[in-house]
């Protein structure tokens, strides 16, 4: 039986290309993802536009690209997660990334796919790796949500008076030298 491939199969691989360029590059920073993205964004006859989800997931990835990290170390049992291969670190953080912070995904398909394209373009103990990571992932995914409601509901009474006082209007102070300068021109 031949498995059906939908627009967001084609997306979550188009996102897992992506983020493995950058890491290729020396460029995996939610910086250098964004740049990348933006290349990318830019159709040529060469290649297809990147699908909207594409788009999406990447700009979710890069945005949270540090959290990622290290909640894929914190799960990754069998050895250091710098050390799988860069493809299964981007299959990886696509993943973790759908399955913590893209609601539209239910977590189930998140590790699925996941796990199908780990199959597809990754070596043969990829898709186990990639499965018990990303069901660690999950286990532990509520607690991450909550820290980070936690986290910004914290950090919202200060971002709300930085605001304040980013519109506050100081009047400039008087320049002493502006008036000794008039007392110099008016004797």
């Amino acid at each position: 039986m031949s498995r059906r491939i939908t627009s967001r199969t084609r997306a979550r691989k188009r996102a897992v290309d992506t983020i493995f360029e950058a890491d290729q590059k020396g460029e995996l920073t939610p910086e250098g993802l964004r740049q990348i993205l933006s290349a990318r964004r830019e159709v040529t006859a060469a290649q297809t536009p990147l699908p909207d989800y594409a788009i999406k997931v990447v700009e979710g990835v890069a945005d949270r690209l540090y959290e990622l990290d290290e909640l894929l170390v914190l799960h990754t049992t069998t050895r250091d997660f710098d050390r799988l291969p860069s493809t299964d670190r981007a299959i990886l953080r696509v993943g973790a990334w759908e399955i913590v912070w893209n609601e539209d995904v239910p977590s189930v398909t998140a590790i699925d796919e996941a796990v199908t394209l780990a199959k597809d373009i990754s070596t043969d103990e990829s898709p186990g790796v990639v499965n018990a990571i990303l069901d660690a992932v999950l286990k532990d995914a509520a607690r991450v949500r909550e820290t980070d409601d936690a986290l910004a509901a914290a950090l919202a009474p200060r971002e709300e008076a930085a605001m304040e006082d980013f519109g506050a209007v100081d009047e400039p102070a008087a320049n002493p030298l502006d008036e000794s300068s008039e007392q110099l021109n008016n004797p």
